[in-house]
This record gives structure tokens, C-alpha cells and sequence, in this order.
């Protein structure tokens, strides 16, 4: 790594490790929401809707904070890896099993197909950059610059990818790195899942969110174990479950 990249991460992890704004935990609110298929992915948006891919359709359900659900049959993907949120126009979903990453629209539609190296799991925007991963071969890549690797993984790319700005964190628990397309790849410390939440680091470790620094953020119910966490771009809302399961926590 050159020494201006190892400059810039050094700071840029000083300024994730500065403490971020503590949720009383006595004051957050929880609930939970059944879905009726086994989930593999979650996110929440900033109005607090709540979307879940599913294995078979509908693949994408919409949970509304009126409790309405929308439903999308999206009949061009077969077996879904990975989804994420494009607040300015609608998903992009990955299919594991034809290799390709669609952008789809709020109706649904698919209007753009991209090829992936191969059986695409999660997927994350990070600014303008599509970042996922390629279970075929094991790394993190951009679909701006598929021949450009961002990292390679030593697990089997089972984890998370999430962003916020130009950042991005990918996570499995026991394997995590903090990502920047332009800068060398930063491996995260420990274990716990990682992610970002309003352009701050924070892990899941037992019954608690914690920020860098290892301040408490939320607090999870005593006996419940999360293995993935989505946040909603403001920081506001989070939302925990576990890939197989099929209910999902949301926290206030």
C-alpha cells in the first residue's frame, strides 16, 4: 500500500473510532416481524419501510410503516443471493444461479441486466459504485470495474456487504473488511458482524450494537443472536435477522 493510501485509512479509521451520538437503550423501541418464507436479505429504508428478499415469490415484499405490504414477483431472477436499496429509483438483485445483477425499478420491472464473475451474493451501493460479492471466486468487486478485485476473501463470501457514502464494510462474522474502491482494503478487528451506519463503523457482540469504540448503541433482547444487520441510510432505524429464518427485529 502506498504511503498516501496508508495515510488516508489511518485517518479515516480515527475518525470511526471518535465516539458516535449513544441510544438510551431504555428508550429505543423494538419489534419484530414475521415474514412467510425463509429470508436472505433485509434492509430498511429512512421511512421506515422494511424489505425483505425471499427464496420463491413474491420475492420482494415491502412492509410499510401502515402495515400495508406490496409484493414483486420478479420473474427474471431464479434463485436471489443478495438485494440492496437504490433510494433514487428502485433494487438492485442479485441471482445466483444465472450469475446476473438486475436493476430493478420501484414497479418492478427490470430495466438494466448485468453479468457478475459468478453466483452473486450480496450486493451494497457505495456512492454511485455497485459493490458485490462473487462466490465463484471468492471476492468483493465492482460492477464499474468487474476486472478490478477490491478484496479477496478467505471464507466462502456467506457474509454482508454494507455501505454508506463512498464506504462500504463487508462482514460474516468472522472475516471483515472496511472498503473503499479507490484505497486498499482495511481488515476489521475481532470478531462480530460489522457494518455502517451513517458514516459509522458498529458491530454486533452478544446481546448489544456497539459503536467503534465499544459504546453501547442498542441493546438486543437477551437470548435472541443476529447474524446480519441493516441500517437505514440516517442511522435512525436498524433492522437484525438471521439468513433462514423468518422473522426479522427492528430497532428505533
Amino acid at each position: 500500500m502506498c504511503g498516501n493510501n496508508f495515510l488516508f485509512l489511518t485517518v479515516l479509521l480515527l475518525l470511526f473510532l471518535r465516539p458516535i451520538a449513544q441510544a438510551e437503550p431504555f428508550h429505543q423501541e423494538i419489534s419484530y416481524l414475521s415474514v412467510p418464507s425463509e429470508i436472505i436479505d433485509a434492509e430498511i429504508d429512512m421511512e421506515g419501510n422494511v424489505h425483505i428478499l425471499l427464496p420463491g415469490l413474491p420475492h420482494l415484499l415491502v412492509y410499510h410503516p401502515d402495515e400495508t405490504v406490496t409484493e414483486y414477483d420478479l420473474q427474471d431472477v431464479m434463485l436471489p443471493g443478495g438485494f440492496c436499496v437504490d433510494e433514487r429509483w428502485g433494487w438492485y438483485v442479485s441471482d445466483e444461479l444465472s450469475g446476473r445483477i438486475f436493476h430493478v425499478d420501484i414497479a418492478g420491472e427490470t430495466a438494466e441486466i448485468t453479468d457478475s464473475r459468478g453466483r452473486p451474493g450480496d450486493i451494497c451501493m457505495a456512492g454511485l459504485a455497485v459493490l458485490y460479492i462473487s462466490r465463484a471466486d471468492g471476492v468483493i468487486c465492482s460492477m464499474k470495474e468487474p476486472a478490478d478485485i477490491l478484496v479477496r476473501l478467505d471464507g466462502s463470501g456467506i457474509g454482508q456487504l454494507s455501505a454508506s457514502g463512498n464506504l462500504a464494510v463487508y462482514s460474516s462474522g468472522t472475516e471483515s473488511y472496511l472498503l473503499d474502491q479507490y484505497s486498499t482494503p482495511e481488515r476489521l478487528p475481532g470478531q462480530g458482524v460489522w457494518a455502517l451506519s451513517a458514516d459509522e463503523l458498529i458491530v454486533i457482540k452478544g446481546d448489544s450494537i456497539l459503536s467503534a469504540n465499544a459504546e453501547e448503541v442498542f441493546l438486543i433482547p437477551e437470548g435472541e443472536e443476529y447474524r446480519r444487520i441493516s441500517c437505514s441510510p440516517d442511522g435512525n432505524r436498524y433492522v437484525l435477522w438471521s439468513p433462514g429464518r423468518g422473522e426479522v427485529l427492528i430497532l428505533r
